[in-house]
């Protein structure tokens, strides 16, 4: 990221030896953590809610009871008609 490093300059062994452990520790996380943001999320598949459903069903019986009318009337029509 811009703007967000520390620069340390270090004579002595010990101090350089550290910074080049640290600076290879702190490119592991950031390589690791791209790794993980570069994954997708599981697709999520949305359920119709529940008044949703109750609107579904209501279609679905009404369909239905209008099927079963025009049945009914067909067929007292053709009685009638005999």
């Amino acid at each position: 990221m811009p703007g967000d490093s520390i620069e340390v300059i270090a004579t002595c062994d010990s101090l350089a030896r550290q910074l080049i452990l640290l600076t290879e520790e702190l490119t592991r996380i950031r390589n690791d953590t791209q790794e993980e943001v570069e994954e997708l999320p599981p697709e999520v598949i949305k359920e119709p809610a529940g008044f949703q459903w109750f609107q579904i069903w209501i279609g679905r019986v009404a369909v239905v009871v209008l099927i079963l009318w025009v049945i009914k009337r067909r067929l007292n029509r053709a009685k009638k008609n005999e």
